[in-house]
C-alpha cells in the first residue's frame, strides 16, 4: 500500500508540472499572437505613412515647379525678370544727402547735426519712475 501511495503522489506531481507548463505555453502563445497583431498594425501604419510621404513629396515637387511659380508670379504679382539695363554700377548711384553739422542729414527729423531739437547736447532724458518704487523709497508715488 505504501508503494501505491507513492505512485499516486508522483502522478500528482507530474500532473501539476504538466498543467503548469501547459498554462505557461498557453500564456506565451497568446502573448506572441498579441505581439504579432501589434507588429502587423505597426507595419500597416508605416506603409500608410510612407505612402503619405510619397504623396506629399509629389505635391511639393508640383507646387515648387519653377515654370508654375513663374506663371503664378506673372499672373498675380505682375513681376518680371530683371532686365540688363536695370543693373547699374556703384558710380551711377546717387550720392547721399549732404550732412549738416554732426551726423544726421538735413532731410531727417532733427537733422541739425544729429541733435534732438528739444534737448541740448549731453543732456540725458529722465526716465519716469515706477509708482511702487517711489512709495517704497518714501516718496509720494507720483512720477
Amino acid at each position: 500500500m505504501g508503494r501505491r501511495c507513492m505512485i499516486r503522489a508522483s502522478h500528482l506531481v507530474w500532473g501539476a508540472l504538466i498543467m503548469t507548463v501547459g498554462t505557461g505555453l498557453f500564456l506565451v502563445a497568446n502573448e506572441v499572437g498579441a505581439r504579432e497583431k501589434e507588429l502587423a498594425r505597426l507595419y500597416a501604419d508605416i506603409r500608410r505613412t510612407t505612402e503619405s510621404l510619397h504623396v506629399l513629396r509629389a505635391e511639393w515637387s508640383y507646387l515648387n515647379d519653377p515654370s508654375r511659380l513663374e506663371r503664378l508670379a506673372s499672373t498675380h504679382l505682375g513681376l518680371e525678370p530683371v532686365r540688363p539695363e536695370q543693373y547699374v554700377s556703384v558710380n551711377q548711384l546717387p550720392l547721399p544727402p549732404a550732412e549738416t553739422g554732426e551726423g544726421l542729414p538735413a532731410s531727417l527729423p532733427g537733422g541739425k547735426g544729429g541733435r534732438h531739437p528739444e534737448r541740448p547736447v549731453g543732456q540725458v532724458p529722465e526716465r519716469p519712475r515706477h509708482p511702487h518704487a517711489a512709495r517704497q523709497a518714501g516718496g509720494s508715488g507720483r512720477f
